[in-house]
């Protein structure tokens, strides 16, 4: 699981996330994501942004609104199930596109440590490539994707 965050003209690294040791599944728990926001929102989030995460569980914890009250981060709400409304989504498919382009044997590489490793390498490497102007026009077609929501009276979209 990776973690990354971008705005118009500024984005955060490629974050890789490792589970947590303490959990029952060993998965990346809410404590996870609130280190990582300590880590990484002060420096990201600038007076006037718009926070957006989706609505997985470890994202709505109460420990991590209240991170996010604490660091003064604004957040938008946005409908359940609506991956449509969120531009990082395309992002993580042009980052799949571009991992398979630069490297193509990973589509079909075993599942092992070895692989796991060359993946991070691979994706924190297409992470850094994609063109800032990709960046520019997923965040300029947020009013567009709101509005096609509210039209869509919170269905599917083609975004």
């Amino acid at each position: 699981m990776f973690w990354a965050g971008f705005g118009y003209d500024v984005h955060t690294e490629l974050v890789p996330l490792d589970g947590d040791p303490d959990s029952h599944r060993g998965g990346v728990t809410a404590q996870v994501i609130y280190d990582l926001y300590q880590d990484q929102l002060p420096g990201f989030i600038q007076a006037g942004d718009i926070f957006m995460q989706d609505n997985a569980p470890v994202h709505t914890a109460r420990i991590i609104y209240g991170l996010l009250e604490e660091l003064g981060v604004n957040i938008m709400i946005w409908p359940p199930y609506s991956p449509d409304l969120n531009p990082i989504e395309n992002l993580w498919a042009i980052m799949k596109a571009k991992i398979y382009e630069l490297y193509p044997y990973l589509e079909h590489a075993p599942n092992n440590e070895e692989t796991l490793e060359a993946l991070i390498q691979a994706a924190k490497e297409a992470w850094k490539d994609i063109e800032e102007h990709i960046l520019q026009h997923l965040c300029a077609t947020m009013p567009h994707r709101i509005e096609a929501v509210i039209l869509a009276d919170g269905w599917y979209t083609k975004y």
